[in-house]
C-alpha cells in the first residue's frame, strides 16, 4: 500500500511541475482567453475558433461517454452557449479557481454562478474542465465534470431509464 501511496504522490507532483513550466504561457494565455469568451456567452464564432473541425465530447456526470461532434453542435445544443434565457447573478457566469496546463492540456477547476433558467432558480455548481489540445493549439477534445444539484442529478437518472420502466401493453 505505501509503495502506491507513493508511487501516486510522486505521479501528482511530477503532473503538477510539469504543469506549471515556464514553457505553458502560451497555454496559459489561451486558458484566460477560453475562459473569458466562454463566460461572456456572446460571441459564438470567437468560442468556435477555439475549437478544432471536430472535438470528441464527454460530460462524466451525466455518462454520456466519448461523442465527435462538431464545435457549433457542442456550443449550441450542449453547452447552451448563446440561450439568452439563463440568466446568470451580476452577469457573471463562471469563475475559475485553478487553472493546469502543460504542451497538450489545459485543465480547469471552478464554479458556475446560481443563475435562473426560464423561471427557475439554480444554485452554484463547480466544475472540472480537461481541455486536450491538437497541434494547432486547438481543442480536439473536452471532458466536463459539473457538481449538479442532487435533484438535477435524480431527474436526469429518471429520465435515462424511463425506458426500462415503462410496461408493455
Amino acid at each position: 500500500m505505501k509503495n502506491w501511496i507513493f508511487g501516486a504522490t510522486l505521479g501528482c507532483t511530477l503532473l503538477i511541475t510539469g504543469c506549471t513550466s515556464v514553457a505553458n504561457n502560451e497555454n496559459d494565455a489561451l486558458a484566460k482567453r477560453y475562459f473569458d469568451s466562454y463566460a461572456q456567452r456572446a460571441d459564438h464564432v470567437k468560442m468556435s475558433s477555439f475549437y478544432a473541425d471536430e472535438v470528441v465530447y464527454e460530460n462524466v456526470s451525466q455518462n454520456t461517454g466519448l461523442s465527435t461532434l462538431e464545435p457549433t453542435y457542442l456550443l449550441t445544443n450542449i453547452l447552451n452557449l448563446e440561450d439568452k434565457s439563463m440568466a446568470y447573478d451580476q452577469d457573471k457566469m463562471l469563475k475559475i479557481k485553478d487553472v493546469l496546463t502543460n504542451d497538450t492540456l489545459i485543465v480547469a477547476n471552478g464554479e458556475f454562478s446560481s443563475y435562473t433558467y426560464n423561471g427557475n432558480r439554480f444554485g452554484a455548481m463547480r466544475f472540472t474542465t480537461w481541455l486536450y489540445l491538437d497541434d494547432q493549439k486547438k481543442i480536439k477534445k473536452q471532458v466536463d465534470w459539473f457538481n449538479y444539484p442532487i435533484e438535477d442529478v435524480i431527474e436526469l437518472y429518471q429520465l435515462q431509464h424511463a425506458e426500462k420502466f415503462k410496461v408493455e401493453k
